[in-house]
């Protein structure tokens, strides 16, 4: 064991959640502040391992940063915000490689601090966004089922992210369930982290823990996929049966009819309704594809309102409303638009170059589950089962874990360089997988 690269990892762990300055967190300056020392030596490897193109794209997304700020005369405020999201994003990508590259087995200690920092940063350097919804004190930001969703996710992940080929299967296959189950019940808001909960328990069941129990996902790529969506289309029965009967509770059934237009609604209605934030960006996509609209670009042309009169649910206008209100106490303008997914964030505000770099991702991470997800059995729990979670933030989510998306994307690069010779293994992880194969 390399003392320093584990005193490493632990150390980019728990700094990723404590918020030190203008919403960048501990890890996100350390990161800014290595990572063009570090590309110096580093640079050679990533051409070696295939993740120069990724760090290309990157650059490029910082490019259509500048172009898109100086075309739409973006207020210098907003273009360094947009600048240190796109900055950070390059940075990760080199120090991600690097640490990766020196350790591959050590990424565990990185995975086991996360819920560390989490639980901390309710006291200390805290979440600007948590503090803006949920309160000043400790006390308030605990009070609600969200802040445990989001602390307890990590938890119950970490041994199976880290340790996956040591975890028994059934822990492996039941804490998703769990935490699906426990998001279900205590949050009107929990249908996101439950379907992430439910796939990463069915790859968790489907890849076992042996090389050849991981290769019916690339033998059976096409099978998977139906699969997918069964578990989606099941996911989405029992929340209808659920909610609709009144066992998630009155507030849940309330929501449900909602965001189905009384029940009436199919699977497209339920996925749309609350999450119009996510849409109302790639409106405004339509009518500048090339060039965006610029960081934290105003919603000029109204393309909430076009979307809430199409569209939009009551959910949808309350949310929209409560994120212009944490938007206005963060200093941000206060008629903003909406770009709730990192795909729509990107493009709306850095141009076609945002676009092009999450299509990149998802073309990743999709050979990496037709190709190489074998190659390094022990970042199956981390990689393999986290794509839906991925592929869901991509559609849903703002871009917020601005270094843990980039160490995941890049470990996911890197595991195809293990398998085609690039990059080797150390003795201690090869005789691991050995192992698990012989059980």
């Amino acid at each position: 064991m390399n003392k320093r690269m584990t005193l490493l990892w632990l150390l980019l762990g728990l700094g990723s959640d404590l918020q030190l300055v203008a919403s960048l967190s501990i890890t996100e300056v350390f990161v800014l502040l290595i990572a063009p020392f570090v590309f110096l030596h580093e640079s050679a490897y990533m051409r070696k391992n295939g993740v120069l193109p990724l760090f290309l794209l990157s650059v490029c997304v910082i490019l259509g940063c500048c172009v898109s700020s100086l075309a739409n005369n973006t207020p210098f405020p907003f273009f360094l915000r947009g600048m240190a999201v796109t900055v950070l994003v390059s940075c990760s990508v080199v120090v991600a490689h690097w640490v990766l590259r020196r350790d591959p087995s050590g990424f565990k200690w990185y995975i086991l601090a996360i819920p560390i920092s989490s639980a901390l940063s309710t006291f200390i350097f805290k979440s600007t966004v948590e503090v803006d919804m949920l309160g000043e004190s400790a006390a308030e930001i605990m009070s609600g089922p969200t802040y445990w969703i989001k602390r307890l996710s990590p938890l119950f992940f970490a041994p199976i992210k880290g340790w996956y080929l040591k975890m028994p299967t059934a822990y492996n296959v039941c804490a998703p369930i769990f935490v699906a189950g426990f998001s279900l019940l205590t949050s009107i808001s929990g249908r996101g982290s439950a379907v992430r909960s439910v796939c990463f328990a069915v790859l968790a069941l489907f890849g076992g823990k042996k090389r050849y129990t991981m290769m019916r996902i690339p033998n059976y790529f096409g099978l998977f996929c139906l699969i997918g969506v069964f578990t989606v289309s099941s996911a989405y029965y029992v929340y209808k049966l659920s909610a609709s009967k009144g066992w998630l509770g009155r507030e849940a059934q309330a929501k449900y009819e909602q965001q189905t237009d009384g029940g009436h609604g199919g699977i497209g209605r339920l996925i749309l309704g609350g999450r119009g934030d996510s849409f109302v960006g790639l409106l405004a996509c339509r009518d500048k594809p090339i060039l965006g609209w610029g960081p934290w670009a105003i919603d000029e042309n109204d393309y909430t309102n076009e979307f809430l009169m199409r569209f939009g649910t009551a959910e949808d206008v309350d949310n929209i409303y409560r994120n212009k209100m944490i938007e206005a106490s963060l200093g941000l303008r206060t008629k903003l638009l909406p770009c709730h997914s990192y795909i729509t964030e990107f493009w709306a505000w850095y141009g076609i170059a945002g676009l092009v770099f999450w299509i990149y991702v998802v073309f990743i991470f999709l050979r990496y589950l037709k190709q190489d997800v074998i190659a390094v059995p022990q970042w199956y729990g981390w990689i393999a089962c986290s794509v839906p979670a991925v592929f869901w933030g991509i559609l849903f989510n703002p871009f917020a874990d601005r270094f843990g998306i980039p160490l995941l994307i890049v470990a996911a690069l890197l595991t195809r360089a293990v398998r085609t010779g690039r990059q080797t293994l150390p003795n201690n992880m090869m005789k691991e997988i050995e192992e698990a194969d012989r059980k």
